[in-house]
């Protein structure tokens, strides 16, 4: 049952006025478990240990696909160290997806840390519930697999320095 107050707290989030971690803080650990691409199972509880970035996507998101090479970089630089990024896709079909992964294949080697998902699969699961499709949604977990950070839109160059401390610290 939707209470008031969560109703209220809802709308704060979709405005900006709240991040994830004040509206969840009340609320079990967010989860989320699927098969990447490659065809290996992954959960945020089974990546305990490690940070995980999950970044959710979208091919018909302009800004979404202008940030994703920016992930790719910086992740060549966190090689070795305890920090993934799931790529969370929620386009309508999964050939959107594949199509960009074979473009990617094409431009670059494998990073076995950037897992890719699509978010329709029917072994997806998790509860982030609705996000917006047309913006890139970044969410943070530390390594013990609690949110510390959420960001809709472009992703600031200051999250670089958040990720840091959370992987280094």
């Amino acid at each position: 049952m939707t209470t008031r107050r969560t109703l209220v707290k809802t709308t704060a989030l979709a405005a900006g006025m709240l991040t994830a971690p004040a509206l969840w803080a009340q609320a079990p650990t967010p989860s989320l478990s699927g098969v990447t691409s490659r065809g290996e199972r992954v959960s945020l509880q089974a990546l305990q240990g490690s940070v995980v970035l999950v970044f959710v996507w979208s091919t018909r998101c302009p800004v979404c696909l202008d940030k994703l090479p920016e992930l790719r970089r910086n992740l060549d630089g966190w090689q070795g160290k305890p920090f993934v990024i799931l790529a969370l896709n929620q386009d309508r079909g999964v050939e959107d997806m594949r199509g960009y992964e074979r473009l990617l294949e094409q431009t670059g080697p494998p990073r076995p840390q950037m897992k890719h998902l699509w978010r329709r699969a029917a072994e997806h699961r998790d509860s982030f519930g609705e996000l917006p499709d047309n913006m890139p949604t970044t969410l943070i977990f530390d390594k013990q697999g609690v949110l510390a950070k959420s960001v809709r839109g472009r992703v600031p160059a200051e999250l670089w320095d958040d990720i840091a401390e959370l992987v280094l610290g």
